[in-house]
């Protein structure tokens, strides 16, 4: 019975290929789909790894960045209010030796001013007025003009033999009068001309001493007024720079973070994806070897049932020819 033989050796062949294909196949799926979610495990902490040191590099050179601007403003800021403290320094010693220089003139010129001061107070020599007792002070040769002219005028007379007539005395006596009254004119004149040259030095020297003090104070002023500009120019300065450097600053440690943050999005994204696909795949795999195990089942159900049909067949053929059917020769059960 060479059908039945067949059959059952068939079956038994068929069911065993057909499980070990699914079994491969399943095998192939499963080691494909676990080597996509390696791959995905190992790369996954790479990418995220890699993001996380981006963004921490770039926070770290915004920082470096910040504090070199920060630095370097508050650098140029010492610097400005430094040369403008040295500028104000210089400006105000070079006041002071100009005060000193004209102090000299200063002081001549107070010295000037209390004299004056005084000789035209009431009583002061400056305001004392002209009288007879100044005569000598003020012409020295009245006397001894006016004792030599008499004297010239008696000679005269006695060499004439008048000189005891009452016209030589009264001659004499108008002669010294008005030798008297030209001298107290002269006397006169040249004492103003002595009060008013006097008054005047002493106006001129009390003004040069007022114009020295004006300018030591003009001088000392401008240079305070110089020295404050100055200053409030440099804190100025030092503040903008100080102020614009911490902006930027911030401004870089924002863009930093937000560039750290958005590469740590990126990067957690693109494991997510990764994670994602592989577990996708993983599942798609895990399908297949599902599928491919099933297909082997339906495979060797059919190989069992093309076994149990052939050894039908062969059964209903015994029934039908007999014992003889196995030594060729069927004659049937009659």
């Amino acid at each position: 019975m060479p059908s039945l033989i067949t059959s059952i050796i068939g079956g038994i062949q068929g069911s065993s290929a057909a499980h070990n294909a699914a079994n491969a196949l399943a095998g192939g799926y499963n080691q494909a789909g676990q080597t996509v979610t390696n791959a995905a495990n190992t790369v996954n902490p790479t990418i995220t790894n890699a993001a996380q040191t981006a963004g921490a590099g770039v926070v770290n050179a915004a920082g470096a960045a910040g504090t070199n601007v920060t630095g370097a403003a508050g650098t140029a800021g010492s610097n400005v209010t430094g040369a403008a403290a040295t500028g104000a320094n210089n400006v105000n010693a070079l006041a002071t030796n100009a005060a000193a220089g004209v102090s000299p003139y200063a002081a001549t010129g107070a010295q000037a001013a209390q004299t004056l001061e005084a000789g035209l107070a009431p009583g002061g020599s400056l305001n004392k007025p002209f009288d007879a007792s100044m005569m000598e002070s003020q012409d020295p040769g009245y006397q001894f003009q006016l004792e030599e002219g008499q004297k010239a005028m008696q000679r005269a007379a006695a060499a004439s033999g008048t000189l005891n007539a009452g016209g030589t005395a009264e001659a004499i006596d108008r002669y010294s009068q008005a030798t008297a009254a030209a001298d107290y004119n002269q006397a006169f004149n040249q004492y103003q001309s002595q009060q008013n040259n006097l008054f005047n030095r002493l106006a001129t020297t009390a003004g040069m001493g007022q114009q020295a003090s004006e300018y030591a104070g003009t001088t000392g002023v401008g240079a305070g007024e110089f020295g404050a500009q100055s200053n409030t120019a440099a804190n100025e300065f030092a503040g903008s720079t100080n102020v614009g450097a911490n902006e930027w600053a911030g401004g870089e440690d924002v863009g930093a973070s937000q560039y750290a943050g958005n590469a740590n999005m990126q990067g957690t994204d693109l494991a997510a994806q990764n994670q994602l696909q592989a577990a996708s795949y993983l599942g798609n795999t895990q399908i297949g070897a599902g599928q491919a195990i099933a297909n082997g089942d339906l495979n060797s159900a059919n190989a069992w049932n093309g076994m149990l049909s052939g050894i039908g067949q062969a059964g209903n053929a015994l029934a039908i020819g007999g014992p003889g059917l196995f030594t060729g020769n069927p004659q049937g059960w009659g």
